[in-house]
């Protein structure tokens, strides 16, 4: 009986690892860390940029809301048909900052850099994917 479970198991780990996806974890490699960048040609980096009451734009990270860049980009399909979606996390910011001035605008970037032997050139674009401004319904 061990043996035959061994067997199905390694059988398991075999094909989820050459086939699979992330969602059959731990028997699947997660891909995204499985490859190396190509150094030569485009990264992509994706930003979440607050405008306060005040006017005042900046990016935040994953301490100053709990949502995680990594949730950010797997809900971004999500975040396009429904921009507004963003006045969640502008109130996450607002409740872990509660001395700061109000939200009231929300984008979301995509910054290209360009990279030749893994360096940057100062080639860059960006894309917004989704923007929300205060008023508009979440």
């Amino acid at each position: 009986m061990r043996i035959a479970a061994t067997l199905a198991m390694t059988a398991a780990l075999v094909a989820t690892s050459l086939w699979g996806t992330d969602d059959l974890f731990p028997f699947a490699p997660f891909k995204m860390y499985s490859h190396a960048h190509d150094p030569d040609g485009w990264a992509n980096s994706t930003v979440l940029i607050l405008v306060n009451a005040e006017g005042e734009s900046f990016p935040i990270g994953d301490n100053d809301t709990g949502f995680r860049r990594a949730e950010l980009e797997g809900q971004m399909a999500r975040f396009r048909e429904d921009p507004a979606l963003l006045a969640l996390v502008a109130e996450a910011y607002e409740e872990a900052h509660p001395d700061e001035p109000e939200i009231v605008g929300a984008e979301i970037l995509i910054r290209r850099y360009e990279l030749v032997d893994g360096e940057r050139t100062g080639a860059e674009t960006e894309e917004l994917v989704a923007s929300w401004t205060e008023g508009e319904a979440p």
